[in-house]
């Protein structure tokens, strides 16, 4: 196959087994729909969504699961079938959080359930994916769930004074987790599981690593396991420095971590300590994305790639997400950069 053509193994052999390949994946977990309709040049439908994928030079097609444990404005969007899950209106105030903070709010919370889970999209894309490619499935939080439905300071509050608040909502949340990952891995064309979930910020973790190991990790275990059995992919996104918490992922059956955002992680030090047992996945900074000229995207993604690129179990992209403020010209350097040097000459 043509190193130009989408190849979901390229992708599987360099990030799941670690080895080198015939260039370096580029790898993204949310793209705005602004920027693929700017960079296709017209609106943007399930099939023109794939199209997008194989033309920007990715080797899977990414899609979240239309239906999240978080009941929310994004949530009415879901329900209602839109590709566009955020709109000019859209601001944190809109969603419903900090509701739950005892057992009667626990039980009139909103909750959604298995049936609530909205597959269309996953389903009615399968044959618009192009040769080569598969789907990467994005599901999730469980940690952010708490934080949002019960507020930080109250959650913060209740890990001491109403512990067993917090099982329940985990216990909720991560069984309908657990629910749509089984649900998934039974499709063929689905590849992978993509499981975000913001734990950290730059210098740290948001909870302590004990406090993750007791109510969460335990969860995202039981989807790496499900991910195993069923040989798909399995990598995680959380903003941050993690690194108190990287042997849990591992153990937990992670085989990629990203974003790796500079202003937390230097990714070459990352690599040299973990490389043997983790992927690592991003890297570009999102504020040189943002403000940098293109010949700045391109010089950065460039040493990226160069020293980070030629072993294997490395994919470059944006240090978090590829927002609708990212000048499109510096999206297309990054990705002319990972062309012109990882591989493709």
């Amino acid at each position: 196959m043509s190193a130009w053509q989408p190849d979901f193994e390229r992708f599987r052999t360099c990030i799941a087994r670690r080895q080198p390949t015939d260039r370096v994946p580029t790898a993204e977990v949310g793209i705005d729909m602004e920027i693929i309709e700017a960079y296709l040049g017209e609106p943007v439908d399930l099939a023109r969504y794939a199209k997008f994928w194989s033309r920007a030079g990715y080797d899977y097609v990414l899609l979240q699961v239309r239906g999240q444990p978080l009941a929310d404005s994004t949530q009415v969007r879901i329900a209602e079938g839109r590709l566009r899950l955020h709109g000019d209106d859209e601001t944190v105030a809109t969603y419903e959080s900090a509701r739950i903070h005892d057992e009667p709010s626990f039980e009139a919370y909103p909750w959604i359930g298995p049936q609530d889970v909205y597959y269309r999209d996953v389903d009615e894309i399968r044959p618009y994916l192009p040769d080569g490619m598969k789907l990467i499935v994005n599901c999730g939080p469980i940690f952010q769930f708490l934080c949002r439905s019960m507020g930080f300071e109250a959650m913060s509050i209740a890990m001491f004074e109403d512990p067993a608040l917090i099982e329940a909502i985990v216990e909720r949340t991560g069984s309908l987790c657990i629910d749509i990952v089984s649900s998934l891995v039974q499709r063929e064309w689905v590849g992978g599981i993509w499981y975000g979930d913001d734990m950290g910020f730059t210098t740290g973790l948001l909870v302590s690593p004990e406090f993750l190991r007791t109510y969460v990790f335990p969860w995202i275990r039981r989807i790496g396991t499900i991910c195993r059995s069923a040989d798909r992919i399995f990598l995680f996104h959380s903003d941050g420095l993690l690194d108190r918490i990287v042997p849990d992922l591992i153990d937990c059956g992670i085989q990629g971590l990203h974003p790796n955002e500079p202003a937390s992680v230097d990714m070459v030090s990352m690599k040299s300590r973990w490389g043997d047992r983790l992927s690592l996945l991003g890297g570009v900074d999102v504020d040189l994305l943002t403000r940098g000229t293109s010949d700045e995207v391109r010089a950065a993604t460039r040493s990226l790639v160069e020293r980070l690129g030629a072993s294997g179990g490395c994919a470059v992209g944006s240090g978090n997400s590829i927002a609708r403020y990212i000048p499109l010209e510096n999206y297309r350097a990054m990705l002319a950069a990972i062309r012109e040097h990882g591989g493709l000459g």
